[in-house]
């Protein structure tokens, strides 16, 4: 794989990169706390948000896992004006950028992921500070989420006018024009670093409520390969992302976007 295309208007709205880890059993609400105000002077704002689901790899038999007490919350560390937020749970770290206002660019994998590392390396801090088993990375994961629109485009029947893997949307006998889908795939990634995902849907945004079409490309791996380190594997994830996203995309809608 290239090292990818550059868009100078990419239709990026969110860049997620994360990791799910073990050995952090005895981590309690208080926590949360402590490891705020390591980071307080940078995200000084904060939000309480459902857990998310434990991430598996593989296709074997998922097996119960029963818990005394309920799970603790999620926890938005947020940095003003909200571009940049850290994401905790006792199991979970994850490091957002977020398109807020319209005008917002993108900064670039190469700015959004050292942020990433450097949170994973004060949660770290924190955990040995307080007396914490030391977590240990169990699944890598890298999140593109993409809102495609444009001025008269009505989704999905202008869909192929942007992807380019079908021809046309099927008609059914009651109707010619779908009124809505959605499509999921996976891949392999190159040397068994696991999978990447994609899946298309459309809606109506909140903000200014036009019609578009949203793409989320997300990988994941596992983080206990021998002589794969974290920096090889989301490098690698992000040239297996960016470039699925050209591959599947028209050039029409590349000129759109200013690719370079």
């Amino acid at each position: 794989m290239s090292d990818g295309p550059h868009f100078r208007n990419p239709p990026v709205v969110e860049v997620v990169c994360g990791l799910q880890f073990s050995g952090v059993e005895d981590w309690q609400t208080t926590h949360f706390g402590g490891f705020w105000q390591l980071i307080r002077t940078e995200y000084p704002q904060f939000e309480d948000h459902p857990p998310l689901d434990k991430l598996r790899m593989g296709t074997g038999p998922v097996e119960p896992e029963i818990a005394i007490m309920p799970p603790l919350r999620r926890v938005f560390f947020i940095q003003p004006p909200g571009n940049f937020l850290i994401q905790l749970q006792p199991n979970r770290i994850l490091h957002n950028w977020r398109k807020v206002a319209e005008s917002d660019q993108y900064p670039r994998f190469e700015s959004a992921y050292p942020k990433f590392i450097s949170s994973w390396q004060i949660f770290n801090k924190f955990t040995a500070e307080v007396g914490l088993t030391q977590p240990e990375p169990d699944i890598f994961e890298l999140t593109y989420i993409d809102h495609i629109s444009k001025v008269g485009a009505k989704f999905p029947r202008d869909v192929w006018d942007f992807m380019n893997f079908y021809a046309q949307t099927p008609e059914a006998v009651v109707a010619k024009e779908s009124s809505a889908m959605a499509m999921h795939f996976e891949w392999s990634l190159p040397d068994h670093a696991g999978i990447l995902a994609f899946d298309l849907k459309h809606g109506v945004r909140a903000s200014d409520e036009n019609e578009v079409l949203v793409i989320e490309l997300n990988a994941r791996g596992k983080a206990t390969v021998v002589d794969r380190t974290m920096d090889k594997w989301f490098e690698l994830a992000h040239r297996a992302i960016v470039n699925t996203f050209d591959a599947l995309t028209t050039e029409s809608a590349h000129k759109f976007w200013e690719k370079i």
